[in-house]
């Protein structure tokens, strides 16, 4: 282990998170506890291009600085590049919140004087401070390991995700489903199809049944997503029978983040949204394939409903999902039928649904 880490109160600190935008969520109970364990330090967070956009909604976090990981030559640039940017910024404490080698070697490059990371992790040589990692718990509880050498009582800490909706994002995302017709103050269902993995995709059939049987509930299906997921959700919407509004591509991400809010569920697969949705309180419906929750990763919050295929051998294939099945038949996904998704919704929607995920 590195033995020149400084003691003391940090003033400048940085946590590296530059995975998914559902691993930064999962991130924000560490980053609440530090903002409690270093009040007035000044707290930045390295994120994922797409993920900075959700800056406005991370109260704890003073600064958001984005990483372009790429592959190759390329890779080595922006991994020097953000190495020398970390340098500059002359950060006191470095935490990495993921297991990556290029993040261990972007903190070492930023001669940051102490770095706390998960031991077993390929970067842990550049650590100082190395935490056990605990594949049995939660994510989000193995990320407040990361603040125990900090303040042991960190390991009580509320492990549940917290995100914050900002005014402006409230009342331009208020503006914007008027625009679609939406009434002011309807309820709301928000759906997700999409993911970044193509394996974690339900089918455009299950989602376009869940539509409809929002809308025959008395509740505004609204389609949120990526701009390059708005295709499928014009597809799942003419499915449906056109009682969808798609508000996929049209909304910032606080903007998303406050429609969801505003939603009285969100149904989506195991990708952002639903943590979105647990982060700011909204009943989640999710559809697990090639993942299960055992694996730590699912929403974590008071009302949330899994739902997965039962009794697959095949499952889970994998910690992330993939672009295809690995035995080709993606039963995961398409044997799951709609009745069970559509019922967990509706028990959401009638105040009965979710639980609170063990871990």
């Amino acid at each position: 282990m590195l033995t020149n880490a400084p003691v003391g109160g940090p003033e400048r600190i940085v946590v590296v998170q530059s995975a998914y935008l559902g691993d930064l969520i999962l991130t924000t109970p560490l980053l609440r506890e530090l903002r409690r364990i270093a009040p007035h330090a000044e707290l930045s967070v390295v994120v994922a291009p797409r993920a900075a956009a959700l800056a406005p909604c991370l109260p704890a976090a003073d600064r958001v600085l984005s990483w372009r990981k790429r592959a190759g030559i390329y890779g080595l640039r922006e991994l020097w590049r953000t190495g020398r940017a970390l340098a500059a910024d002359r950060f006191d404490l470095a935490i990495a919140a993921q297991r990556s080698i290029r993040s261990g070697l972007a903190l070492s490059l930023g001669r940051v004087p102490r770095r706390i990371g998960f031991a077993g992790s390929q970067g842990a040589w550049t650590y100082h401070q190395r935490v056990p990692w605990r594949a049995e718990r939660h994510a989000a509880r193995r990320l407040l390991d990361l603040a125990i050498p900090l303040d042991p009582s960190a390991a009580g800490a509320d492990p549940r995700p917290s995100l914050s909706v900002p005014h402006e994002a409230e009342s331009s995302a208020a503006a914007k489903l008027a625009a679609l017709e939406v009434a002011d103050g309807a309820p709301l269902v928000a759906i997700a199809p999409g993911s970044a993995w193509p394996t974690k995709r339900w089918t455009e059939d299950g989602f376009a049944a869940v539509a409809r049987a929002a809308a025959r509930a008395g509740v505004v299906p609204v389609l949120v997503g990526s701009p390059e997921e708005a295709a499928a959700c014009e597809r799942i919407r003419a499915s449906a029978g056109g009682g969808a509004v798609v508000a996929a591509g049209q909304l910032t991400l606080p903007e998303t983040v406050a429609v969801v809010r505003r939603s009285e569920v969100a149904v989506g697969n195991d990708s952002a949204i639903p943590h979105i949705a647990a982060a700011v309180g909204t009943a989640v419906v999710a559809v697990f394939g090639p993942t299960v929750p055992e694996q730590g990763s699912a929403p974590r919050g008071e009302r949330v409903e899994i739902v997965g295929l039962p009794g697959l051998a095949c499952r889970p294939c994998g910690r992330h999902g993939g672009r295809r099945c690995p035995l080709e038949h993606h039963r995961c996904m398409r044997d799951l039928r709609p009745e069970p998704v559509v019922d967990a919704m509706l028990r959401c929607i009638a105040g009965r649904g979710g639980q609170v995920l063990p871990g």
